[in-house]
């Protein structure tokens, strides 16, 4: 079954807010190892890129239920 292109975007969005989170992750470890402290503005970096990844997530969900495609995440 091909895809819409809804869900098609909704992954994209899904896989972008996943690789953001990932970064924000890995700059703020690697700040924290290389300065040993964690900034504010890093962690709020890091929190914005988890609700934005949480809201992703939610939309493909929600939309693949719709269309009786699988949801991998739970």
């Amino acid at each position: 079954m091909p895809q819409d292109e809804r869900s098609v975007e909704l992954g994209a969005r899904f896989r972008e807010a996943q690789n953001a989170l990932r970064d924000a992750r890995k700059t703020l470890d690697k700040r924290k190892a290389e300065h040993g402290d964690e900034p504010q503005w890093l962690l709020d970096a890091y929190a914005e890129a988890e609700a934005a990844f949480a809201a992703a997530a939610t939309a493909w969900a929600e939309h693949l239920e719709t269309t009786g495609r699988k949801v991998v995440r739970r």
